[in-house]
């Protein structure tokens, strides 16, 4: 993310040009060209291109430089690719988890799995199992994302329930208070906080008109309000084009992502945008 914030920086220029035509009088010379394609392999693949996918690239676009459908089409291959969907996932680590990487968590999960064999106790061994079923179930979103059997939703959900979440939110109100700043880009109100926290601590809470009483509530109530997808948009905004979206932007891409929208396609439509190009 950082590699792609430096290279998006290194690009700008003064005039923004709006998301979804090019000026009439615009061209696209190689080295803008060159310069998209190392732009979309690194928000896409967290690495620049090989000289040989370059190649190929500037074959695809060539046909036609101004075609967004070329250009959808270019991205979408991309997307496909399971590197590109780890990326997902490392950058969202990168925001919210310290940067671990999918290694330190299988890695933790075999730690978690030797303790839960080797317990002294049964109370030793169920807080273990406790650890390793967090873990395990944040792999089992990562994979159904690599095969499109599990949404974005389930994945933020699952990476937020892991240990290593805790251990830098540690406490209730901490927790409540940087899933709110890290989803909804703001503090919760005092009724927020409040409600959210009781849930979390296995008490009854209301919450958006919707009762709770565990930390999997409190999730599942807050990743299906809208502000979540209003927060989803201003995350994309800031990554891919450096600015956060106008309130015509975010409520334009709210009413696609109720109406048939995900994650991908609204990071395809960021990705294949005049205004990336022009970055």
């Amino acid at each position: 993310m950082i590699l792609l914030s430096l290279l998006l920086a290194s690009c700008a220029r003064d005039n923004i040009v709006p998301v979804d035509n090019l000026p009439a009088d615009s061209t696209i010379t190689q080295i803008e060209l060159e310069n998209y394609i190392n732009k979309t392999h690194i928000a896409l693949l967290n690495r620049k291109p090989t000289q040989a996918e370059l190649n190929q690239s500037l074959q695809q676009l060539d046909v036609d430089r101004y075609n967004r459908s070329i250009r959808d089409t270019y991205v979408l291959g991309i997307q496909d690719l399971d590197r590109s969907k780890w990326a997902i996932w490392q950058f969202l680590s990168d925001r919210i988890l310290d940067g671990i990487d999918t290694t330190q968590v299988r890695e933790s999960a075999d730690i978690f799995q030797y303790r839960v064999d080797n317990s002294g106790t049964q109370n030793e061994k169920d807080y273990w199992q406790w650890l390793l079923d967090r873990t395990n179930n944040n792999l089992v979103a990562l994979e159904g994302w690599y095969n499109q059997d599990s949404t974005y939703n389930s994945l933020v959900g699952w990476m937020v329930r892991m240990p290593i979440y805790d251990e830098i939110n540690m406490g209730t109100e901490n927790f409540v208070v940087s899933i709110y700043q890290h989803f909804y880009h703001r503090y919760p109100t005092d009724h927020e906080l409040t409600q959210a926290s009781k849930m979390v601590d296995r008490q009854w809470g209301l919450l958006y008109g919707v009762n709770g009483n565990s930390k999997a509530d409190f999730l599942n109530i807050f990743l299906n309000q809208g502000e979540f997808q209003q927060g989803l948009i201003i995350n994309a905004f800031e990554s891919y084009l450096n600015r956060i979206p106008s309130t015509i932007e975010s409520d334009k891409h709210h009413h696609h992502l109720n109406n048939g929208w995900d994650y991908l396609k609204l990071q395809r439509y960021l990705l294949t945008s005049s205004e990336f190009i022009n970055e």
